[in-house]
This record gives C-alpha cells, structure tokens and sequence, in this order.
C-alpha cells in the first residue's frame, strides 16, 4: 500500500510538472528576452545634477526636467527592426512589468501565438491591429497583450482597476522611431471583445470621435480628472479578464498630453 501510495503521488508531481513546465519555461525565457531587449536596445536619459541649471525642455503638466522623464528614453528601432521589421513601436508602464516591443503583423492573429522574435511562444507579443498606421498616429489606436498570471505581457494591466493604482502610475509611454508619447490614463474598465471602444478609424477634431470618447469613457471605473477633448490621440490597451466570461476584457484607455520627436534634440 505504502509503494502504491508513493507511485500514486510520484505520478501526480510528473503530470503537474508536464503541464507547469512548459509555461515555466516560456516565462523564463520572455523574462531573459526582456532583460535583453532593455540593456541592449533601450538607453534610459541621463539625471541632471541639481547644480547644472538645465531648464525643463517641455511646457507640459506631465514632464519634469528631462532626464527624470521616461518619455526621454532612446529605443534603437534600428537594431529592433533587424530583429523583426513588424516591431513598429515599444510601450512602457511605471510600476508593472510591461516594457516590451509593439509588433504589428500582417493579420490580427499571428501575434496571438508569436514572440516579437516571430518564434512560436503562447505568451504571443504585444501587438496592434494590422488596420494600424505603421507610425502609430491614428486618432485611435489599440494594443493587444495577454493576460499571463506571471504578471508578464499585460497580465498586470488590471492593476489600473485601482483608483489608487492609477493615482500612483497616471502615465503610459510609447515610443516609436518617429517620436515618444506621454499618455495620461483617463478610463479603465470591463468591456465586451466587440463593444464600441475596439472602434477605429476616427479623424481627431470630428463629432464622431468626441462621441465616441464619450461613450466609451462613460464606462469607466472612477473619476481620473481628465478627459479628452477630442483633439488628441488615443490609445486602448487591451487584454482579456482575470476571471469571469471569455467575452470580457479589461481596457486602460490614456491620452496623449506630451510627446518629444528625438531627431529634434539630434539637430540642436
């Protein structure tokens, strides 16, 4: 009985690590990837010292003097798009672990089940639609990431279901080759797949695009004190819920109150 007994469980701890495993070893090797990625691709700004004088280069509510600001990072798109030419733009989440490329393939789906290397990996990429303008300048643009419970891709998302979370970290920031966004979040909630805030093609400054903001907007969890006026982008950042039907995702929806186009400080 006593042998029984431990084959029984020995039998029981092969099949959980069969399953566990490969997830294991999935997030280890992103995490690797990641950590790669930012040390070799992602150059964080300089600190000023406190006696250098330097004034703050941007007017904005958002930004402090340049080198403590994320917007002010350089992302080699260069070096990344020699990796993959679909990475068309990078994200970055203070206080999560989202701080990854933004891919954009050919279909809605390959990035589903594909790292930003292209290889086959279920965690996928963070990724837009392929309706997506390669610059990331639409009106409004999503982006799509899996909801992992290691907290990778955008499995820490729901984070912001917390008003005091998003007191804390009110920013996004995305970059592409053409410029960095600061983006302050303005809504966050639970939503269908094929509700109307997956709606694009807009035009900034148009009655369709302020209403659509309005409605969407009405759906969110607290008050964040800022709304859009309708002259600015939008991005949705999307992912599926923790819990509850297959249907439901939860949505972060931020705009853009700041930007900086790097080749402006290049040409100084």
């Amino acid at each position: 009985m006593k042998k029984a007994a431990t084959c029984l469980l020995a039998g029981i701890l092969l099949l959980l690590v069969s399953f566990y495993l490969p997830d294991i070893y999935q997030n280890y090797q992103i995490h690797q990837e990641q950590a790669d990625l930012i040390s070799g691709y992602v150059k964080e700004p300089e600190q000023p010292s406190e006696d250098s004088g330097d004034d703050p280069v941007s007017d904005s509510d958002t930004d402090a003097e340049k080198g403590n600001t994320p917007m002010y990072r350089v992302i080699d798109f260069e070096g990344l798009q020699e990796i993959n030419p679909d990475i068309v733009g990078w994200i970055f989440v203070p206080g999560t672990q989202i701080d990854y490329p933004i891919c954009k393939g050919s279909d809605n789906s390959f990035y589903l089940t594909h790292s930003f290397r292209r290889s086959s990996n279920a965690l996928g990429a963070i990724f837009v639609p392929a309706e997506t303008s390669d610059t990331l300048e639409d009106a409004h643009t999503i982006i799509y990431g899996h909801n992992m419970r290691s907290g990778r891709m955008f499995g820490e998302l729901s984070n912001y279901a917390e008003k005091s979370f998003r007191d804390q970290y009110p920013f996004v920031y995305i970059y592409t080759p053409e410029r960095s966004f600061t983006c302050t979040v303005y809504a966050a909630y639970r939503t269908k797949y094929n509700s109307d805030v997956y709606t694009i093609g807009y035009q900034t400054d148009t009655d369709s695009y302020r209403q659509w903001i309005g409605t969407s907007s009405s759906h969110a969890l607290y008050d964040c004190g800022i709304m859009p006026s309708g002259t600015e982008q939008v991005f949705t950042l999307s992912t599926c819920v923790d819990s509850g039907s297959a249907q439901d995702r939860f949505v972060v929806q931020c705009v853009v109150t700041d930007q900086w186009m790097p080749e402006e400080e290049s040409n100084e």
